[in-house]
């Protein structure tokens, strides 16, 4: 018995029902500016979201469609509300430099 390595759907099927019923169906996500390509299963989702945290969520939600194998997404954000840092630019300074032992001679 062999298995297929070809998707149960099409690519044209998949992504008509990404950018018909599941990217507008995302709550409180303004995915006007989200474009998705479909190859082979694979997911390419490009484009702008509000918020940073909001990138996963897309992602995550059309890797629930069914046919889908692989989500690549390369979303971007207007406002980043997740710091990938371990200080941020607008906290006090003192904060960063206090745990340096160079700043905490006396």
């Amino acid at each position: 018995m062999s298995v297929s390595s070809t998707p149960v759907r099409s690519d044209e099927d998949i992504r008509v029902e990404i950018e018909e019923r599941v990217l507008p169906a995302i709550d409180d996500v303004d995915t006007a500016l989200v474009r998705v390509c479909v190859e082979c299963g694979v997911v390419l989702v490009v484009g702008r979201v509000d918020w940073d945290s909001q990138a996963p969520i897309v992602a995550a939600r059309l890797g629930e469609v069914d046919g889908v194998v692989e989500v690549r997404n390369r979303l971007r954000c207007t406002w980043d509300d997740v710091s990938r840092y371990p200080w941020h630019p607008h906290l006090p300074k003192w904060t960063h430099h206090r745990r340096h032992p160079k700043w905490n001679r006396r």
